[in-house]
């Protein structure tokens, strides 16, 4: 009997280029019950789904066959971040002992690179090399050993079998010389020296800066508050985040950090939110503010009701959207995968065939040449670039993102983002601020009061920024709401209630005409003036009157369209809202294409006839009534301050409440994509050109040959090209 569906995380160790990769996936992905498995190399870990078997399959099944495959398997845990944690303490180790092993082989080197000038004898070279082979190149041999035992090969494979051939030679050269032609009886301790330290050089610098590019998420997560100050009965107390419930309420003093995203209740403040956001300049805060966990209140103390637990809040969001989108591969990568489990076995043939070839038809001595050549193959190809140019690029791209707001969903987002050819904007509470108020008040029948009572009544459990503005109208006026029998919400449309027996409907004024209570007729065209968004109210099939609300357009609304445009964008408006409020607001931030009087699921169909024309479509919104259509886009563009429902449908979520930030967003997906493409060219190209240059390819042109020494440091040089190329990633500047 099958299990639930589990997930785990697994940190994993020995895994250095894109074969092992292969390896793993291929391991793991094959059995039986394995419904998805994804190795992240930067970070080293393992991510699997499987259909647990009690007693036949689970989770001990899944570590023996990683373990088989030659790797080991640190730890477990259903937390990414808990698993990175375990992973990134064995990488710290692994470099600690690397810079260790290249200190100690430098000691032995640099003697054998200076060989000749101080005059060594060559049994002194054998002693030195002897420790430097064996112990400063033991983490190569080590995977050697690992991949024999597997069956397979990797990287620590032509690096393990190039420097024993280079030794071998040169120990057989230094002990039985008679046995050589004289041509033939010049050792390579010189290449021994320079393949174990260049290679294992390289390998420290790389995972260096491979760090470097995971500092954002590091970053968020050092600084992310452990504990807050919640208001209960006994007083104030010191409790940790996880302790502590919705609906509490949180004490946060100048200076301190807001631990959890809440709700102000009590206070004024200003807060710098530029964790979350990359905004520098604080945020005024008062009561009914929305505040973030992980900002620094400034001035003002401020009590916050908690409206998200601590595994929830937007820093907790941020962190595990990073880590799950570095860790999702796009589809170019899978390819270059599958691509590096035949890479290590053809380099292998290939360096065979040609010391077979050189040692019938090269020069004398042949059989130095041919073992020189076959060396050099070994030693110049390179899988771990390979293997790190899409997530190296990923990791510090989507952690740029995160450091100005913005969180991407996952790797494939960024191909589908560099394409856009248009961008559909919501109106309320995306160009516009979504703080609308009420500017007017209609009344055709009955008076004021009664109308706001049975409009407060019924948008007071609605989520729309219309409702708001209704509530927040009724309020200053001391108007109470009327009793609620029942609630209906109507997404675009308006809300339906019956209160004390009697039938409530407020909303857009074509809904009200569809169930049959239009504008009275000689009110009709006073309505068709108003500039704002008009809110009918109806009871029991009497037209009551409307409210006209107006709402604030974002500051960054016009230059975010600009900006847009001047990428080549396409950029229309679509709008559930009255036509004068829709082409106001799109004349204000230069929108020429204008849907209006949209239902959510016009939306959705819009998007859906945009696609079908061929073109790819960028949905921006945060409503409830947007779901649809972000779901429906190629890509998904949420802000956070939106509904819930609205985030999840999203592919990429907009911390950052600046429009500008989008632009910026899909500048820097399209940077990611070709940063990408750039190192793959790369590695692709360094191993198709250098590696007939190693085979001897020039040679009987130009007499060119590839001492292994230099082949090994070529190789190093390729896996540190390809993580600083990504590292430009970083850069403040887009």
């Amino acid at each position: 009997m099958e299990g639930k569906p589990r997930s785990v995380v697994l940190p994993v160790r020995g895994m250095h280029c894109a074969s092992c990769v292969a390896k793993v996936e291929s391991a793991v992905g094959g059995m039986e019950g394995v419904r998805s498995v994804s190795v992240d190399l930067p970070s080293r870990t393992v991510a699997i789904s499987y259909l647990p078997v009690p007693g036949k399959f689970g989770l001990r099944e899944l570590r023996r066959a990683i373990e088989r495959a030659g790797y080991d398997v640190l730890g477990e845990s259903e937390s990414r971040v808990q698993a990175e944690q375990l992973s990134l303490l064995a990488q710290q180790r692994e470099q600690s002992v690397l810079i260790t092993r290249l200190q100690w082989s430098l000691l032995f080197a640099l003697p054998l690179f200076a060989a000749d000038w101080i005059d060594l004898s060559p049994y002194t070279e054998l002693l030195l090399a002897l420790p430097l082979q064996v112990w400063g190149g033991w983490h190569f041999h080590e995977g050697l050993v690992r991949s024999l035992r597997r069956r397979s090969a990797d990287m620590n494979t032509l690096v393990s079998l190039s420097t024993w051939a280079a030794f071998l030679l040169s120990a057989y050269v230094t002990i039985l010389p008679e046995t050589l032609p004289p041509a033939a009886r010049h050792p390579q301790w010189d290449a021994v020296a320079g393949l174990v330290t260049m290679v294992t050089f390289g390998r420290w610098l790389e995972a260096k800066t491979r760090g470097k590019t995971n500092e954002a998420v590091a970053k968020l997560m050092r600084i992310a508050p452990k504990t807050v100050r919640v208001l209960r009965a006994g007083g104030a107390e010191t409790v940790p985040i996880a302790e502590v419930e919705v609906g509490e309420t949180i004490q946060v003093r100048p200076g301190e950090q807001i631990g959890l995203d809440g709700t102000v209740l009590v206070g004024q403040s200003t807060v710098d939110e530029s964790l979350l956001t990359g905004e520098s300049l604080p945020v005024e805060k008062s009561p009914g503010s929305r505040v973030w966990g992980g900002a620094i209140n400034k001035t003002g103390s401020l009590d916050v009701q908690v409206t998200k637990p601590g595994s929830e809040s937007a820093l907790a969001r941020i962190v595990e959207a990073v880590r799950v989108s570095q860790a999702t591969k796009p589809r170019i990568q899978r390819f270059v995968d599958r691509v590096a489990g035949w890479f290590v076995p053809g380099v292998i043939l290939a360096a065979v065939t040609c010391a077979l070839l050189w040692s019938s038809y090269g020069p004398e001595p042949r059989v130095v040449f041919a073992l020189t050549t076959m060396v050099s193959v070994l030693a110049v190809a390179c899988t771990c670039a390979l293997g790190l140019a899409t997530p190296l690029a990923i990791v510090a791209g989507v952690g740029r993102a995160a450091e100005m707001g913005v969180f991407i969903r996952n790797a494939d987002v960024l191909e589908s983002v560099s394409r856009l050819d248009v961008v559909l904007f919501d109106k309320t509470g995306t160009l516009t601020e979504g703080r609308p108020r009420v500017v007017e008040t209609v009344v055709l029948a009955g008076s004021r009061d009664e109308m706001l009572s049975y409009a407060f009544a019924a948008e007071q459990r609605s989520e729309h920024p219309f409702a708001a503005a209704v509530a927040s109208y009724a309020k200053s006026l001391g108007v109470a709401a009327a009793k609620v029998d029942s609630f209906e919400a109507f997404p675009g449309r308006g809300v339906l209630v019956t209160s004390g027996g009697r039938t409530v409907r407020v909303g857009s004024l074509s809904w009200l005409k569809e169930n049959g209570t239009p504008v009275p007729h000689e009110h009709a065209a006073r309505f068709m003036e108003f500039p704002g968004s008009v809110l009918g109210v109806v009871l029991d099939g009497r037209f009551l009157g409307a409210f006209v609300l107006s709402d604030t357009l974002r500051p960054s609304a016009k230059s975010a369209v600009a900006a847009l445009k001047a990428m080549g964008l396409q950029v229309y408006l679509v709008s559930g809202d009255r036509n004068a409020a829709s082409y106001r607001i799109a004349e204000e931030v230069g929108i020429k294409t204008v849907f209006a009087e949209v239902l959510p699921e016009e939306k959705l169909g819009t998007v859906a006839r945009l696609k079908s024309e061929g073109k790819r479509v960028a949905m921006v919104g945060e409503g409830f009534n947007d779901a649809p259509a972000l779901s429906e886009a190629d890509i998904g563009i949420s802000l956070a301050s939106g509904t819930d429902i609205a985030t999840e449908a999203a592919d990429i979520t907009l911390i950052n409440p600046d429009l500008e930030t989008l632009a910026l967003a899909i500048r820097l997906s399209q940077k990611i994509r070709k940063v990408i493409w750039e190192n793959l060219v790369l590695s692709f190209a360094y191993n198709l050109l250098l590696i007939p240059v190693a085979a001897g390819a020039l040679y009987p042109a130009f007499g060119i040959l590839l001492k292994p020494q230099y082949a090994g440091a070529a190789m190093a040089f390729s896996s540190v090209s390809v993580a600083l190329n990504s590292l430009r990633l970083r850069r403040k500047k887009i």
